[in-house]
């Protein structure tokens, strides 16, 4: 049951799903199950390229996207798929264990979760006529080393919404784009991961920022703000040091609306904060089936300022790669 303002927790899961948590019943057929929403979200940073995937599940439709900015050509391929959820996606409700996955004709998206063994893995391949993406990655969780964080959201006249994230993670593999071969090492390459089971208002917007990788003294950072959708609760706001997770209080982004490649500033109310986005690149969508519509934009680049803890250690950043966003969501 969630309580009035939620709760949260970092390390393991330690349900064996999300129903309990959200009062979901098990009937297969129930409106409840048209207004739920589920998607999970893995990232990747890398000095040569930024890329992410996702699988999302609405009830009544579904999606899924992957993308590779190749950082030093400054290039953007993009798959992006909506349909309705027939048999093609699968969504298991436990974000240590299971799967989300998309797969059709056109091609396929695995997201594998397995705690037992410390990893998560994507499988990514999408083709079109001179427009393919490939991704065989392997996401690392070493013993323990950097703990997600877990919220239990309350949503006003909503159910609530559960959501887990870890920014951080190192991975190695391999992403292909029009068969320019990307290496990724684990010494310099970073993950992030982002699932969420829930209930959210019809009308939803947010601004979200995520991103990996080291500050100037070697220190590794992982972050994720958000912006929008949860100031009637708790906050999913957090950093990670050296994967250690640690909540912080309201932000603030501050950017042109019109123009969303144009840097950003992301700052906190108490002033712990204080970071500007560089856009290298920009992923858009506009979408409008009649019953959901969703606008965004996403842009991959980098993140320079500092960060500061309450115990006053401040940590510089000069280029921490990582993606900025703006969505709104009819759904």
């Amino acid at each position: 049951m969630c309580k009035k303002n939620g709760s949260e927790w970092s390390g393991d899961f330690n349900y064996p799903d999300t129903k309990g948590l959200l009062n979901l019943n098990d009937r297969f057929f129930s409106f409840e199950r048209f207004k739920e929403k589920r998607w999970c979200y893995m990232g990747i940073i890398h000095p040569d390229i930024i890329f992410g995937c996702a699988v999302v599940h609405l009830g009544y439709i579904s999606s899924a996207f992957a993308f590779g900015f190749d950082r030093q050509r400054q290039k953007m391929m993009n798959h992006s798929l909506v349909f309705p959820p027939l048999g093609q996606v699968r969504y298991d409700r436990n974000p240590e264990n299971g799967i989300c996955s998309y797969k059709s004709l056109r091609g396929r998206l695995i997201l594998t979760h397995d705690k037992k063994h410390d990893k998560k893995s994507i499988d990514v391949s999408f083709y079109l006529p001179g427009k393919s993406l490939t991704a065989d990655i392997e996401v690392i969780e070493p013993d323990g080393s950097i703990s997600p964080m877990h919220f239990l959201m309350p949503m006003g006249n909503e159910r609530p919404a559960f959501t887990t994230k870890t920014a951080g993670l190192k991975a190695r593999g391999k992403i292909i784009v029009n068969k320019k071969i990307f290496n990724l090492a684990s010494e310099n390459t970073f993950a992030i991961f982002d699932w969420t089971n829930g209930f959210y208002p019809r009308q939803t917007f947010w601004n979200w920022a995520c991103g990996a990788g080291f500050a100037d003294d070697g220190t590794q950072i992982g972050l994720n703000f958000s912006s929008g959708v949860y100031e009637n609760g708790l906050l999913e706001n957090t950093v990670w040091i050296n994967g250690t997770p640690i909540k912080l209080g309201e932000i603030i982004f501050t950017y042109d609306t019109k123009n969303p490649e144009h840097p950003w500033q992301i700052k906190s109310k108490d002033n712990l904060i204080n970071l500007r986005f560089k856009p290298e690149g920009i992923r858009k969508a506009n979408d409008n089936l009649g019953i959901i519509k969703s606008k965004f934009n996403q842009p991959c680049g980098s993140f320079e300022g500092s960060i500061k803890t309450q115990d006053n250690l401040c940590i510089h950043l000069s280029s921490v790669g990582g993606v900025v966003e703006e969505h709104f969501a009819k759904w």
